[in-house]
């Protein structure tokens, strides 16, 4: 055989051997399985100590009326603390909260309580308080009392689309929670929606409603009004 081939071929048999051992030095490691249930034991601790802190922060801002009730409880703790829970006649599952359950109570003074769940996790992710005002005069004496109980409001916001309504909305941000309440004017009433659930979920709501931050005194003081063509559309039954 010619010289010259021979040179070829064992051009060609170290080139061969230099692609072997890369592919022996760069193959990816069999996972192992150890490692692998670590890191899903670390992620499982992570997750419950962020419930453990939230359910802390939350005992503090639930009305007195939910007494026992924070986030992160489990539902069927909640359904044995609240007996009255039953399914949300809207329906048990909203397009806005998807992997979200909603169930409901009916409060002695006539306001509607919805408990939202993760379906995964099976725990309580945020409450809201559904009831009406008798007039627009009453707006104020609410807010004093917000301000009474959580401090001036960290968030002031004008959302042009709540469910195809104009809703004028305040927050209030407590670290890993937030407060809020959203008020819908139509017809010479108030319906306000107290809302509490992580920082990040009211957040998600506030940009679905496509609100932005009023600064203004006198936009502050002049709420939208819902038109009747607005309120026989999609009027809605709790900002989700």
């Amino acid at each position: 055989m010619p010289r010259r081939q021979l040179a070829w071929i064992a051009f060609a048999l170290a080139v061969l051997a230099a692609i072997g051992l890369f592919l022996v030095l760069t193959r990816e490691p069999e996972p192992d399985p150890r490692e692998a249930d670590a890191r899903a034991a670390a992620a499982a601790d992570r997750r419950e100590a962020d419930w453990t802190a939230l359910a802390e922060e939350s005992r503090r801002l639930l009305p007195p009326q939910f007494d026992g009730v924070e986030l992160g409880m489990r539902r069927d703790a909640v359904q044995a603390l609240r007996p009255g829970l039953r399914a949300n006649p809207d329906s048990t599952t909203n397009d806005d909260a998807p992997g979200i359950v909603f169930l409901e109570e009916v409060l002695p003074n006539g306001s509607r309580a919805l408990f939202g769940f993760e379906e995964e996790s099976q725990r309580l992710q945020r409450l809201q308080v559904l009831s009406l005002l008798p007039t627009v005069d009453a707006i104020a004496p609410h807010l004093t009392a917000m301000n009474d109980t959580y401090g001036p409001p960290t968030g002031i916001w004008h959302c042009p689309d709540t469910g195809g309504v104009p809703t004028r909305r305040f927050t209030w941000r407590h670290g890993r929670s937030t407060v809020m309440d959203i008020f819908l004017v139509y017809g010479g009433r108030v319906s306000v929606t107290l809302y509490i659930a992580p920082s990040q979920v009211v957040f998600a709501s506030l940009t679905r409603g496509g609100c932005r931050p009023v600064r203004d005194r006198d936009e502050a003081a002049a709420f939208p009004v819902a038109t009747p063509e607005q309120m026989m559309g999609n009027a809605p039954s709790g900002a989700r």
